[in-house]
């Protein structure tokens, strides 16, 4: 289980579509991130969206 209130602001998450993105906030509410995607579109990933961390860059 990924504790996403550890979730820091430059990781990158996989989320369940195959889709990466860098956080650019953690809102600190334990569900909500804040994150840019590589088209550079930003938009709010909500916890049950997201697979795990990612090893890349986002795609």
């Amino acid at each position: 289980m990924l504790n996403l209130l550890a979730i820091e602001p430059g990781q990158v998450v996989r989320l369940k579509n195959g889709t990466t993105a860098e956080v650019i906030q953690n809102i600190g509410d334990g569900i909500w991130l804040n994150a840019r995607f590589a088209d550079g579109s930003e938009d709010l990933v909500f916890c049950e969206d997201i697979a795990g961390l990612a090893e890349t860059e986002p795609s």
